[in-house]
């Protein structure tokens, strides 16, 4: 019974002193760190990585509200691989890019529709008619059938 306690009041006093050895971050390395981040050098970064880290390991209500904001956007933040692929306003600008190449497709395709003169000699009834008989003369596809007339 008294060895538990000794060792108990042991763990405490390390983890006390643990504790106190964790300094407060400046809020001057902290703040707007949102806008910062992407722009520090990779020994900045670290090194906020790894004082924040510190500072992690005593209770969270301890640490103040600019680490908190600062942990959390390190870990979960849009920077990195999870930044935007897009920006403000430009999904507004690829839409209205899309609908001009469609309007401008759809309009070269009626243009040619209407002003591209005969049709193919394909695609007359006469010619198809000639087509189903060629191929019931070779008995081509009997399962699938072979008529060739698209229009009634």
């Amino acid at each position: 019974m008294l060895r538990t306690t000794f060792s108990s009041a042991r763990v405490c006093n390390v983890a006390a002193r643990r504790f106190a050895s964790v300094q407060a971050i400046s809020k001057a390395s902290i703040a707007d760190l949102d806008q910062r981040w992407e722009h520090m050098s990779a020994a900045e970064q670290e090194s906020l990585v790894a004082k924040l880290t510190e500072r992690q390991t005593l209770p969270w209500k301890e640490l103040s509200a600019d680490e908190q904001k600062a942990a959390w956007y390190i870990s979960y933040g849009a920077w990195g691989p999870r930044r935007p692929v897009l920006a403000k306003g430009e999904g507004a600008y690829i839409f209205k890019g899309v609908i001009l190449g469609l309007g401008i497709a759809c309009g070269a395709f009626a243009w040619i529709r209407q002003y591209g003169g005969e049709d193919v000699k394909s695609m007359n009834k006469e010619w198809q008619l000639k087509s189903d008989e060629y191929l019931k003369s070779k008995n081509a596809n009997p399962w699938g059938g072979y008529s060739q007339v698209q229009s009634k």
